[in-house]
């Protein structure tokens, strides 16, 4: 997406191919991926949802000329850029401990394997995600600085404090001189539960996720405030018990974030 959104940039015909019903299935719910697609469609991205590349094509010069689709529909192309992701290759360290679950090095809060003096951090640990209780992974550049930050605290000090890790993701994309709309979204915590959208996307609109208990367990907020940014993660953090009545009955994201402030 983010590529993407740069290619608009440089007036480049852009087309993005992916196997699932919207874009970031593992995030956005499909009413605020709509919206999101929609923008990029409007700067003049193309989608094709649902979809397998078979084969690369060549043309005489030897350059990529198509993908060509597993249904057999063909897209022109002349850079293809392939946005797959990677799993992590733990298999070499099963003797320090796997976590099968969750695909990692199984590790503890201070990142240390089941054998003295070998840690993981970053993308490849598994580890205790505290405030969730659960073991996790997280491949994000927060989490990478973070865990290593943490590791190298506790190998220096003898510290025994447990690492307790907030789930966070952002985008800024279509940031470019010229561009009609700047894109700026974040996100804090665990998206399970309910979800409540507040907004028009015009240009903001907020995602809260409720469990059945009506605790807050994440929240998503595009083009917001530094102020209304930074309350994200004390949201995420302290897990409140909301009012889901008002918080559906929000007329704007301003006010919804109010309803949640009150919570705290």
């Amino acid at each position: 997406m983010e590529v993407a959104a740069a290619a608009c940039g440089w007036n480049l015909d852009t087309t993005i191919i992916f196997p699932e019903d919207h874009i970031m299935p593992r995030l956005f719910t499909p009413s605020l991926a709509k919206k999101y697609e929609e923008l990029y469609e409007q700067n003049g991205v193309k989608f094709v949802k649902g979809a397998l590349i078979d084969k690369l094509d060549a043309g005489s010069d030897g350059r990529v000329s198509s993908a060509i689709l597993k249904d057999g529909s063909v897209v022109e192309a002349d850079t293809v850029i392939v946005g797959i992701g990677a799993k992590p290759s733990v298999s070499p360290f099963e003797a320090v401990g796997v976590n099968i679950e969750v695909g990692g090095i199984e590790v503890d809060s201070m990142f240390r394997t089941s054998i003295p003096s070998i840690f993981a951090i970053g993308d490849v640990a598994a580890f205790p995600l505290k405030m969730y209780d659960r073991i996790a992974r997280v491949e994000h550049v927060d989490h990478a600085r973070k865990s290593a930050q943490h590791c190298i605290e506790t190998l220096l000090t003898s510290q025994a404090k447990a690492y307790d890790y907030l789930p966070y993701f952002y985008s800024r994309v279509f940031e470019y001189e010229g561009s009609s709309r700047k894109i700026w979204w974040q996100f804090y915590g665990d998206n399970v539960g309910e979800t409540i959208e507040v907004g028009n996307f015009d240009p903001k609109i907020a995602t809260f996720w409720i469990d059945s208990d009506s605790r807050l367990k994440g929240v998503f907020l595009e083009s917001g405030t530094p102020e209304e940014f930074s309350l994200l993660p004390k949201l995420a953090r302290s897990q409140p018990i909301v009012d889901k009545a008002k918080l559906k009955s929000a007329t704007s994201v301003e006010d919804a974030l109010e309803i949640a402030r009150s919570s705290l």
